[in-house]
């Protein structure tokens, strides 16, 4: 029997975003069930148990966060598979598409009919200022206004709950200045917390004037905030696989097809902090909530009309103009949406899943989830879980 090669996790499993990719990985060692696993449970910033500096084995998955305990691991001479480092010494192997993350936040903001968009960080850590930098390309191909935090980018990065008294006194300078409503996206949840603290100390209503997006969907943390917190899914499950499928082909001496990893976020987990349609038109912006909340239930053009109290021929001009895109995309944006969801989260069949988000045959739901989204159901499922 070949015996099996022992690696080493070392993971914040403090996070939502270690955790999953830690799933990642277990999927991969229950499949192959080549490696004997041992990990380091610990918070972002601890320094590393004193058994890491005495223990040998064949390779390593880390999110490395500091230099001390690159200097530990990398000190090891085996393979290692990154997934954090600080972007210059330590660089990752495999990360989440940042640029696809700010199309995403950019577009959950546009598809409610946001102009002005705000980015929400303090200092400068490698994926926060990429984060930034896409997030600025996506809102100037929109033709968006862009309101920066004054610190995003400058200085050291600093996480929640450490936080420098300056931070919280610019940000309430910051929000109160911002033009309203506006859509807000921090690069991580936490980040985002202190944004929906700092709206309820100044009375500002979230998501009426402020919507909020964070990063990362820490489930824990969106559910329990009021408003809940909407977030982007950063596939963390399928970056832990690509970990440690990258992994085993550097223990094996075989190179990587290519330098980097990337793997692409799942989508935006809609809560209510951004229930909220930026619109002046008050009967479109009824229409819209009314869509997405009966969108599963087989409505058509005249059902939308009648709930808002308009002429269907004044409801399709005036919402088109107000939201670039017509009543029958948004429904079916809608069924996409939660398709998408149920297809990730659940283990229901297509029957079941096409019932639920309004089409009265799977055949029927899975010619129109190919056309709109490349894949078929069942591959979609298989690509993201």
């Amino acid at each position: 029997m070949k015996k099996k090669k022992n690696v080493l996790l070392v993971l914040d499993t403090s996070r939502a975003i270690s955790r999953g990719i830690l799933q990642g990985v277990y999927r991969y060692v229950i499949e192959h069930d080549v490696w004997n696993v041992q990990i380091e449970d610990r918070g972002l910033y601890e320094v590393p148990s004193s058994w890491i500096r005495e223990w040998k084995g064949d390779g390593i998955i880390t999110r490395t966060s500091s230099l001390a305990l690159a200097k530990i691991l990398y000190g090891k001479n085996v393979p290692i598979v990154e997934q954090l480092g600080n972007g210059k010494q330590v660089v990752a192997d495999v990360i989440c598409d940042e640029d696809v993350a700010a199309g995403m936040a950019v577009e959950h903001f546009s598809q409610a009919g946001f102009t002005d968009f705000g980015f929400f960080s303090a200092g400068n850590a490698w994926w926060t200022q990429t984060r930034m930098e896409a997030f600025c390309r996506h809102v100037a191909e929109r033709q968006g206004h862009l309101h920066l935090f004054p610190f995003a980018g400058v200085g050291k990065m600093t996480f929640y709950p450490i936080w420098e008294p300056r931070y919280d006194s610019t940000m309430h300078r910051w929000i109160r200045k911002l033009p309203k409503p506006i859509a807000i996206w921090a690069p991580s949840d936490l980040l985002a917390v202190r944004l929906v603290e700092c709206c309820r100390r100044l009375d500002i209503a979230v998501p009426e004037e402020v919507a909020i997006l964070g990063t990362s969907n820490e489930t824990l943390i969106c559910n329990a905030l009021t408003p809940s917190l909407s977030s982007i899914d950063m596939n963390a499950l399928k970056i832990g696989y690509i970990a440690a499928e990258r992994l085993a082909q550097k223990i094996n001496g075989e190179t990587p097809c290519e330098p980097l990893g990337v793997v692409p976020p799942l989508g935006v987990v809609a809560r209510q902090s951004t229930d909220i349609v930026a619109c002046h038109d008050h009967r479109i912006a009824a229409a819209i909530r009314f869509i997405r909340a009966n969108a599963m239930s087989r409505i058509n053009i005249d059902d939308v009309a009648e709930a808002v109290d308009m002429s269907r021929r004044s409801l399709i001009h005036h919402f088109r103009m107000q939201l670039g895109r017509s009543i029958e995309e948004e429904i079916l944006k809608t069924r996409m949406d939660r398709a998408k969801q149920l297809l990730v989260e659940t283990d229901f069949s297509l029957s079941s899943i096409s019932l639920k988000v309004g089409y009265c045959t799977a055949s029927y739901f899975v010619q129109a989830f190919k056309r709109e989204c490349g894949l078929t159901p069942h591959q979609f499922r298989l690509e993201n879980r």
